[in-house]
């Protein structure tokens, strides 16, 4: 076979062509100068950081009869030689293939001879963690007190299978995941020596799908070229890896956080029409949410990201749009579809109903989503209170709900003894005509309306409010919706408006009945408290924030 993949062409041969592992080529370059080697090393990393590429250049390093600033010289008879795929010398094993303990005990026997034409006889030894246990017995005196003449090499993936007794006895290298930057360096200098292409985009592309490997950044840019030559575009590398332009993620994104579920339905089908993976889709969506979670919590953090300035001021500006709840929702949704994807037959209506879940806070009843409507209700609180218009719910493809009834009658359930039971009243309709005057509650005479658009608390509510926030966050959360709570002697009335009906229900059962009259006894002993149902007038700066959160869902009635 004529062909070889770009990561066997270029592999590096020395140490200076290593990239993003500098800690470790000084290292051993200074023991090359000085010639204190030790007896045994373990090379550990990811895949394809240049763990066997570095084992290689070291083993024709310690050999090399006229090293150069800790550099194998290239030119002598021992560099030569130990090049050479069959140097008896220097010798690469398999721990995957030959991991019996029969195996090792041959290469025991073996390393009792000494090198036939090199000063040392090196044993590369890859994957070694595969060995199995009576193997790794068998290795453990020889790597401990080993011939002079020889050097072990361990390479493994995954250190923490090996057995203590073995990493003790290593000198240990720890090889990290390479930078988009240094990838980048990498395929520029490999493709123009293989006379090829591909634009700057393809390559971060390729750069960030690689995850910190450069053999497979390598393997992902030879397979570019085999789809269309040695002339690749942006698209076509999109094309090859399956994934998205970063557009396509930020504009999905925008949709996620507007709350346009009919947007990011209809631009997760064009992605699918388009040929994308629905697991790479949600891979990438959820690198996208971690990246602003990021830039919302660290400010810039290029460093972090490995990713462009450009792509820095974008990620910034987005994530400035958004809150903190809103994101830690996301990625909590999308984390727990891509594990639940890989037990359906058809994951993509578990894609769909998570976007619309995004799209949907108010129909979530956990404490992350709460946060989030809270965020939504303060970002409209500050745009009213800067003079700007609430924001426009974004609209949807789906018939009006229908007007919120009026609240059936709660049973009675008093706070304390003697106390009068929850009263509802439902606000009257909308009429031309004046509406007759709706009975007056026979139980507690209601005290006096607060003036249109005023917001009026009595002080025992509001210290009923801030023990709520202490003691129990989503029963304050459903209080503070109240209107007013305006007192009469020692009854307290909260009347919440009719959209916040939901509220009166809620805070009605029977745990946070429970809640408030203890609540209410610490606060002040004997002191009732009834929920009540009132109109509250449209010019209210709270139901106006209410309306720009949740648009359409909400009918509300003057």
């Amino acid at each position: 076979m004529s062909y070889q993949a770009l990561y066997r062409r270029f592999r590096p041969q020395r140490f200076d062509d290593v990239r993003g592992q500098e800690h470790i080529v000084t290292i051993l370059k200074n023991q090359v100068r000085s010639g204190a080697y030790s007896h045994a090393y373990m090379l550990s990393g990811s895949r394809g950081t240049g763990k066997t590429s570095v084992a290689r250049i070291f083993a024709r390093s310690v050999n090399c009869l006229s090293p150069a600033d800790g550099e194998a010289c290239g030119v002598c008879e021992a560099c030569v030689h130990s090049r050479d795929e069959n140097a008896v010398d220097i010798v690469e094993i398999d721990a995957a293939s030959n991991n019996s303990v029969d195996d090792i005990r041959v290469l025991i026997e073996k390393a009792r001879f000494m090198p036939l034409k090199l000063r040392y006889k090196v044993y590369i030894i890859d994957e070694v963690h595969m060995l199995s246990n009576a193997a790794s017995n068998a290795l453990l005196k020889t790597l401990e007190e080993p011939p002079a003449h020889v050097i072990f090499l361990l390479a493994t993936t995954e250190p923490q299978k090996l057995p203590p007794t073995i990493v003790s006895r290593c000198q240990r290298l720890e090889f990290r995941r390479l930078t988009v930057a240094d990838i980048l360096e990498v395929l520029r200098s490999v493709l123009r020596d293989a006379g090829a292409h591909i634009d700057e985009g393809g390559l971060i592309a390729i750069a960030r799908a690689a995850d910190g490997g450069m053999r497979d950044a390598l393997s992902l840019a030879d397979q570019c070229l085999a789809f269309c030559g040695d002339e690749v575009s942006e698209q076509d590398v999109y094309d090859v890896l399956g994934s998205m332009r970063q557009d396509v993620l930020f504009d999905m994104t925008d949709a996620l956080i507007g709350g346009d579920a009919a947007r990011a339905l209809r631009a997760f089908d064009a992605l699918l029409r388009d040929g994308r993976d629905m697991a790479v889709f949600a891979q990438d969506l959820t690198q996208h949410m971690r990246a602003l979670l990021l830039a919302k919590t660290c400010g810039d953090c290029a460093d972090l990201l490995d990713c462009t300035e450009d792509a820095m001021a974008r990620y910034l500006a987005q994530a400035a749009s958004c809150s903190d709840a809103r994101l830690l929702r996301a990625l909590d949704l999308l984390t727990k579809a891509q594990n639940d994807m890989k037990w359906l037959r058809q994951p993509r209506a578990l894609i769909e109903t998570t976007l619309v879940h995004i799209c949907r806070p108010e129909e979530d009843a956990t404490l992350l989503a709460v946060e989030d409507r809270l965020a939504r209700l303060e970002e409209a609180a500050a745009r009213f209170g800067n003079g700007q218009a609430p924001a426009p719910a974004p609209a949807r493809e789906t018939a009006p709900a229908p007007p919120i009834p009026a609240p059936a009658k709660q049973p009675a359930v008093p706070l304390a003894e003697d106390a009068p039971p929850w009263e509802t009243t439902a606000p009257a309709p909308v009429q031309k005509q004046p509406a007759p005057e709706p009975p007056a509650s026979p139980a507690v005479p209601a005290p006096a309306a607060a003036p249109a658009g005023e917001r009026r608390l009595d002080p025992a509510w509001e210290a009923l409010l801030a023990k709520l926030q202490k003691t129990n966050l989503p029963t304050h959360v459903l209080a503070a919706n109240a209107h007013t709570a305006l007192r009469d002697e020692n009854m307290l009335t909260a009347a919440f408006a009719p959209l916040m009906a939901h509220c009166v229900d809620a805070l009605s059962t029977p745990k946070n009945t429970e809640i408030l009259r203890n609540a209410l006894n610490s606060i002040e002993p004997g002191l009732q408290l009834r929920l009540v149902v009132r109109q509250v007038p449209a010019t209210d700066p709270k139901t106006l924030k209410m309306m720009s959160v949740f648009g359409d869902k909400l009918n509300i009635e003057n």
